[in-house]
Parts: structure tokens; C-alpha cells; sequence
């Protein structure tokens, strides 16, 4: 049973990265990149969908086995030590709105070293953000679907921490900050190679976290922490979706 579903998930992410390989030669604001974009969507919620029919042992279901208990773990409760906890997570998120926004303001002729400018000239660097996109939607499906049983509401300050991440995903709204910006530079490679250990970073903070003991969340964990509440789940997807608009077809 197990080796079946190790087999199924390797196959899914080989389909996943050819298909983000494929998606990636097609430019934002156009109608193929719309259309591949609503199908990435509609793939990652048919996941969704079928973990939460595991979770509720309905057929064509995939159930995964719930966590023991939820994040903070016991002893690890109270503001400080959930804020402690989060803030690596936090500091990823803020050095990267940073840089984003900052990379705003560059030369007329010249590529922004913002994310989405980026992805789009350079092929490799669009799919591994689709890719990664997609696979940050799948996380949280199954975040959902490891709840710990009977309680599928977390406590913690989830609404408001996911607001601050609608917050990040609305960030090319911001005005350019253009004595700061720059900071940034104007080479398009250490813009691709910031990009590139931003993902990075979050590996490392998520293998520091699994060795914690509870003390740092885990990425899964801090998902299914903002998502708690109904107003949580909301504003996350409603930021991933909004994201994911940007970024692969306006």
C-alpha cells in the first residue's frame, strides 16, 4: 500500500514538472498562458478535493493519516513563544516583499528584479515558480487534511497572520521606494540567484523546524495555523489565487 502511493505521488510530480516545463513557454497576458494557468488552478483543487474525501473516508478518496496534535505544541503555547516560532517564516516573507518591492524601480529599459519580471524572461525560472506555486496550494490541502481529528479549527493568531500574507501577494500595488531600491542592484543575476535562495531558505527553516522539537513550525504547520479560522481560510486562498493571477496569466 505504501510503495503504491510513493509510486502514484512520483508519478504526479514528474507530471507536475513536465507539465510546468510546458506551461512556461507561454507569456502572461495571453490566452494560452490563461487557459494553462485555470487548469493548474482546477489540478489543484481536484488534490484538494480528493484529500478532503480521504479525510471523510468517502470513496475516490486519498486519506492521509492525521498529526497527533496541532502547532504550538503543549509547553510551547502563550504570544512569545508562537511568535518565536514563526519567525523565521516571518523573515522570509519580509525580505522577499522587500526586494520586491524595491526591484520595483529600475531603468526604463532595463528587466525589474521582481519575481513575476523575472519569471518571465528567464523559461526555467517560470516553471520552477508555477511549479512551486501548485505545490504550495497541494501543502495546503493536505495541511487541511492532517488536521488532528476532532479539531478542525486551530488556535492561534491565523486570520490575522494569513491577512498579512494578502498583504504580500498585493504587494505590486505598493508605490516604488526609489532612494532604497537602490539596495537591489540592476544585475538580473543576482536577482534570479535571490529568487532562487529565497525556496531555499524556506528548505532549511523547514529541516531546522522538523529537528525543534515543536519549538519552530513546520511549513505544513504553519498552514493549517492561518487557515483555523473560516475567515483564515478565506483570505489565504483568496491571496494564493490572487498570486497565481498575477503571476501566470494578467
Amino acid at each position: 500500500m505504501m510503495a503504491g502511493r510513493r509510486v502514484a505521488s512520483a508519478a504526479l510530480v514528474f507530471v507536475a514538472c513536465a507539465w510546468c516545463g510546458w506551461v512556461s513557454a507561454y507569456q502572461k497576458s495571453t490566452w494560452p498562458a490563461r487557459a494553462t494557468w485555470l487548469l493548474s488552478l482546477a489540478a489543484v483543487m481536484v488534490v484538494g478535493i480528493v484529500l478532503v474525501r480521504g479525510r471523510r473516508g468517502a470513496r475516490f478518496g486519498w486519506h492521509m493519516r492525521p498529526v497527533a496534535e496541532s502547532w504550538p505544541r503543549p509547553g510551547h503555547g502563550g504570544p512569545r513563544p508562537i511568535l518565536g516560532g514563526l519567525s523565521p517564516w516571518i523573515a522570509i516573507a519580509v525580505v522577499a516583499v522587500a526586494w520586491d518591492v524595491l526591484a520595483l524601480d529600475t531603468a526604463e529599459n532595463e528587466h525589474h528584479l521582481t519575481i513575476s519580471a523575472l519569471s518571465q524572461a528567464y523559461r526555467p525560472l517560470h516553471a520552477a515558480i508555477l511549479l512551486v506555486w501548485m505545490g504550495v496550494g497541494v501543502v495546503y490541502a493536505s495541511a487541511r487534511s492532517r488536521s488532528p481529528v476532532g479539531r478542525e479549527r486551530e488556535e492561534g493568531p491565523g486570520a490575522a497572520t494569513a491577512a498579512m500574507l494578502c498583504a504580500v501577494a498585493a504587494r505590486w500595488h505598493l508605490p516604488s521606494l526609489y532612494g532604497p531600491a537602490l539596495l537591489v542592484g540592476t544585475n538580473n543575476a543576482v536577482g534570479v540567484g535571490f529568487w532562487l535562495a529565497v525556496p531555499a531558505c524556506a528548505v532549511l527553516v523547514e529541516v531546522f523546524a522538523r529537528r525543534s522539537e515543536g519549538r519552530v513550525a513546520t511549513f505544513e504547520e504553519l498552514l493549517r495555523l492561518l487557515s483555523g479560522p473560516a475567515a483564515g481560510r478565506a483570505v489565504a486562498i483568496a491571496a494564493w489565487v490572487f498570486a497565481g493571477w498575477h503571476l501566470f496569466s494578467h
